[in-house]
């Protein structure tokens, strides 16, 4: 079985609870060319299938490991429980691992002993993770092979033209879109709409991009994930006496003066700074806030608008904007 060859390198499952963390991992395995199984990259294919049979097919037999994220919502769900099954069917009939174990907490799993080696994930960060999953897949000789295939398109694929095209409820084009990708690794391209509602990106490198599209007319709009290979049309509504902006490490807010600039330390906060304005009434600064959640800002001329951050990475920030809280 070991110099078999699998449609995935390896196969994630766990708990929609957890996804935040497996998301994380999944999106590491994808840059350093791994081939893995994860529902989010997979939605087109999942489309109309019948997925009891298919996702058993997967956890049975078309990865080359899969890695039980085991928490106490896991032992919960139908579907995980369907997949740990389909798994465990595998993990009978080979005399090698196949099961990997990442436990979040101390929850019992049915069939995975304690005597099997696992992982605490209460100690290691979701890239961390991904480097042990790459050593485990690093000892086949096969994976390795079809890696260093993979990886050369990755780093040297020829230029393609992705475009994203802007429309608003009536399907009219909105120009003046400002469009940004931005990567996992924080790096990103930027543009703005033009008269045909379209924005072109030349692509030279293969990575899943966050989506970000502001407007100063239209509420904002953020996709996650999402592979330029296509092209992709998006509709935005609009909404009375509000508005979207992109900033890159600080910036202006249409309607009131002053600056803004928001950080985040290295403890992970998100944080504010405001130029000649008042922050939720005159709160000290550096004001500590979330994201989706609304902030007061008024400058001195009185004008207020409430932000509501809705994506923060790198020193790219998404904000939605309106007179009143009602966002």
């Amino acid at each position: 079985m070991r110099n078999r060859s699998y449609e995935y390198d390896v196969a994630l499952s766990f708990a929609g609870e957890n996804r935040a963390y497996v998301e994380e991992v999944a999106n590491s395995l994808q840059l350093k060319g791994i081939n893995v199984f994860y529902d989010l990259f997979e939605e087109a294919n999942l489309w109309g299938k019948n997925l009891y049979e298919y996702l058993s097919e997967i956890y049975q037999n078309k990865a080359q490991y899969t890695v039980l994220f085991i928490s106490g919502f896991y032992n919960k769900k139908l579907w995980t429980n369907h997949e740990r099954v389909s798994m465990q069917a595998r993990a009978f009939q080979e005399s090698r691992e196949y099961i990997l174990p990442a436990r979040f907490d101390d929850t019992e799993i049915p069939g995975v002993l304690r005597t099997i080696g696992y992982i605490n994930l209460q100690y290691k960060t979701p890239e961390e993770l991904a480097i042990l999953i790459e050593k485990k897949l690093s000892k086949d000789q096969t994976f390795l092979k079809n890696r260093w295939s993979k990886l050369s398109t990755m780093i040297n694929p020829k230029p393609f033209i992705f475009t994203i095209k802007v429309l608003d409820e009536k399907g009219a084009l909105v120009r003046h879109a400002k469009v940004v990708l931005v990567a996992n690794n924080s790096t990103y391209l930027e543009g703005f709409s033009d008269e045909k509602g379209l924005v072109h990106f030349v692509m030279r490198t293969r990575k899943l991009y966050s989506v970000l599209i502001a407007h100063s007319e239209y509420p904002a709009v953020l996709f996650h994930n999402i592979n330029p290979k296509e092209d992709i049309e998006v509709v935005i509504k609009k909404i009375p006496d509000s508005g979207s902006v992109v900033i890159n490490k600080f910036g202006q807010i249409p309607g009131i003066l002053g600056k803004i600039e928001p950080v985040m330390t290295p403890a992970k906060k998100l944080e504010l700074n405001a130029d000649n304005i008042a922050i939720e009434g005159g709160k000290d600064q550096p004001y500590t806030f979330e994201l989706n959640t609304p902030i007061a800002l008024e400058d001195n001329e009185g004008k207020i608008r409430y932000l509501t951050f809705r994506y923060f990475k790198g020193r790219i920030a998404l904000i939605d904007f309106c007179k009143n809280i009602s966002l």
